[in-house]
């Protein structure tokens, strides 16, 4: 069922029972904390009040005055959660003793074996300051009782022992009153912070919400330019990233290939496919707009002679110098394309017939002027041969009309010798 429940709701669900759990767990803590305080304060109390009775008692056990020792006890009826005390002399004889009206003797001789039996020696509290010496002191700490049992000192001799013994009620009064504020407190802070959730929630599903949002835009539109943007540092910040890394992964995998589709993969200049369809606009362009066009064929003069003599990885080195002439001659707006083999294409957007001879020749000239490094000193110079056809097309003019007619002003210029330019 928890599986069928949105992530918001699952939220909700799970910070309301973190929340639940962590108040249990303080709850927990603090009535455990305040219960061990509240025992240690009423011994406390237990022990200061053994220590200035023990003082009292000191002439009252030298002298053996019973009368005496019994009305330094009667204070304690001022509280009546001292179950019973008692004072004896070191032969175990009972100069005086308080019990408290309810306190039947069956009560009274289980409560003194249970302080002479499980009563534990602690450290003399000293608060009080005496000038007693080898002091000792034993307290029980019981669910339902508390006890002391104090030793009376005289000249540095052990005369006689002190005991107290109170009920546990005030302690238990107290953790009553702690368990209803906590329960309270922990109802009201629960409430609170289910109210929280609700709101708090969207921090966490607005993001992930956002980004099945993207997911599915992509996967409908395969638009792969879309990227998310956030300036969180969290988990969630780096899913956006990599969500916008995995993208542009892929667009630059796209563009590689779109590349490889479009580029001569030897020169990086426009391969034939592509040249073709960018030379149709082009020629669209100029006969909507009435503008001549140049197209400019160019073939290495006796490129088969440079492979068969030098090797093709000399001509490579060849075609790429021959493809840099024609980048660097070419304007922004001109097509350089390689055909194929020896054969490049060079498409001059508003040239007439002047403007393109003219860049023909210069391109001419840059070729014979280049020199490619064949070995290490060893350089190697080629000419081109080029032919050029300008004019304003017709309407029914192709692409291929335009090839052929600069194809022929091209094997002409072999015709006459190689190394130069003609136009038709």
């Amino acid at each position: 069922m928890f599986d069928r429940l949105s992530i918001r709701h699952k939220l909700i669900i799970l910070l309301s029972l973190s929340a639940a759990l962590a108040l249990l767990i303080s709850a927990m803590i603090n009535v455990y904390v305040g219960y061990r305080q509240a025992r240690q304060d009423a011994l406390r109390v237990l022990q200061q009040m053994s220590v200035v009775l023990a003082e009292n008692m000191q002439a009252a056990l030298a002298f053996d005055d019973a009368e005496s020792a019994r009305k330094m006890l009667e204070p304690l009826q001022a509280d009546k959660h001292i179950l019973f005390a008692e004072v004896r002399n070191t032969a175990g004889k009972v100069l005086g003793s308080y019990r408290v009206a309810r306190l039947d003797e069956a009560r009274l001789s289980q409560l003194q074996l249970r302080l002479q039996q499980e009563a534990q020696p602690v450290q003399r509290f000293k608060d009080l300051a005496t000038a007693t010496t080898e002091d000792s002191l034993r307290e029980l700490k019981a669910i339902d009782i508390l006890g002391v049992e104090q030793a009376i000192h005289f000249d540095r001799q052990l005369i006689g022992h002190l005991s107290v013994v109170s009920d546990t009620d005030l302690i238990w009064q107290r953790m009553r009153e702690i368990l209803w504020i906590q329960l309270a407190t922990s109802l009201l802070t629960l409430l609170l912070l289910f109210v929280l959730s609700i709101r708090l929630q969207a921090l966490f599903t607005r993001p992930i919400l956002r980004l099945i949002g993207a997911m599915q835009e992509v996967s409908r539109s395969r638009n792969y330019q879309l990227s998310l943007s956030t300036r969180a540092r969290d988990e969630f910040g780096d899913l956006y990233r990599g969500f916008s890394d995995m993208l542009a992964v892929i667009r630059e995998r796209d563009e590689r290939l779109s590349q490889l589709a479009t580029t001569d993969a030897l020169t990086d200049l426009t391969n034939r496919r592509q040249a073709l369809e960018t030379m149709q606009q082009m020629l669209v362009r100029a006969q909507r707009k009435q503008e001549p066009l140049g197209v400019i064929m160019l073939d290495i003069d006796h490129f088969k002679s440079v492979n068969d003599q030098y090797g093709h990885a000399v001509g490579d080195l060849v075609l790429k110098a021959i493809a840099r002439v024609l980048q660097g001659s070419a304007r922004e707006y001109d097509l350089v394309a390689r055909l194929g083999g020896e054969e490049f294409l060079l498409v001059c957007d508003h040239a007439d017939r002047a403007v393109s001879l003219e860049m023909a020749e210069r391109v001419r000239q840059a070729i014979a002027a280049c020199r490619v490094e064949r070995a290490p000193n060893e350089w190697l110079q080629v000419t081109a041969s080029l032919g050029i056809y300008a004019a304003v097309p017709i309407t029914d003019s192709r692409v291929e009309q335009l090839l052929k007619q600069a194809d022929d002003a091209l094997y002409q210029a072999k015709r006459e010798g190689r190394n130069r330019c003609v136009v038709v």
